[in-house]
Order: C-alpha cells, then sequence, then structure tokens
C-alpha cells in the first residue's frame, strides 16, 4: 500500500518574503511607503509623529494576534457589529385551534343535567362492570363513528371521521 505525507500546519500562512507573510509585508510596506511621503510634506518633527503612529498602526496590524485571531479581523468583525445591529426576539409559537361551541354547549347541558348522585353511581357501575354509562344510556365499549367537518388554517373545508373513545 503506498503512503503518502499528511500536510501539517496547513492553517498558517506561507512565510515569503523573509519571515513575513504578504500580508504582514504588505502592512509594514504600506506605512513605509506613506512615511516616505510625509517626510517631503512636512517638517522633520511632523513628519516623526506622523510616522510613528503610522508604523505603530501597522506593526499592530501585522504581529499582534488575540485569541488566535488577527487584529484586521477583530477589527472588521467590531466594525461590522457597529454598523450592523441586531434585535433577537423570542417569541412564543402559538398553536391556533378551532373549537366548534355547539359541543361545548352540549357537554355543559348534559353535566348540567347529571345530578351528584347519579354521577356518582355512574362512576362506580363503570368500575365494577367495566361499561360506561352517559346520560342514564349505556354506551358500548365499542367507539361511535361520526362524521365531522374540519376546517384547516387555510380555508379549506374537509369531511372527516370523529371516533370518540
Amino acid at each position: 500500500m503506498a503512503q503518502f505525507q499528511i500536510p501539517q500546519f496547513i492553517e498558517e500562512e506561507a512565510k515569503i518574503v523573509g519571515p513575513l507573510t504578504i500580508k504582514q509585508f504588505g502592512y509594514l510596506a504600506v506605512a513605509g511607503g506613506l512615511s516616505f511621503g510625509l517626510f517631503y510634506l512636512f517638517t522633520f518633527i511632523v513628519w516623526l509623529l506622523f510616522s510613528a503612529v503610522i508604523m505603530g498602526t501597522a506593526a499592530a496590524l501585522a504581529f499582534v494576534k488575540i485569541n488566535g485571531q488577527n487584529l484586521p479581523e477583530i477589527l472588521v468583525a467590531g466594525f461590522s457589529y457597529m454598523w450592523k445591529p441586531r434585535r433577537y426576539v423570542w417569541q412564543r409559537a402559538m398553536q391556533q385551534t378551532t373549537l366548534d361551541i355547539s359541543d361545548l354547549e352540549k357537554i355543559q347541558t348534559i353535566r348540567q343535567n347529571i345530578s351528584i348522585s347519579d354521577k356518582l353511581k355512574n362512576i362506580a357501575v363503570g368500575v365494577t362492570t367495566g361499561k360506561i354509562f352517559r346520560g342514564g344510556t349505556e354506551a358500548p365499549n365499542q367507539p361511535k363513528e361520526r362524521y365531522q367537518v374540519v376546517s384547516y388554517l387555510t380555508g379549506e373545508q374537509k369531511v372527516a371521521k370523529r371516533i370518540d373513545y
């Protein structure tokens, strides 16, 4: 089986100009060119002050790393954060359900018509026999089949089989 060398340190940039990468050399070269141009525009002391600021900035951009990231990357991220602020608002998603009021009214009337003693008798008989009594009539353990109109959120209506257990 053939063996191949796996490249290591692929995250590091290549050192092209001596011990400097292209980006580092570019920052220092631009700062040196600016300093050279300012030498002919200003007096020596003013040139010295401007050159110190420009060369210090170029050296910081070329060599400073914070938490493994270069200073230009951090500055770009900072400016993009300042210019594009974001507001995160959490809203709880609520399910929308439609209730049929006629069914609720029927349930309320059935509950009002049954007295407490009838309710207790129905519960006791249901527990002992395994059968359920509703409103005085015996309901078999088989589910009842009914059909109901279902309304979707889009407004579409369909007839669906309703099974009450």
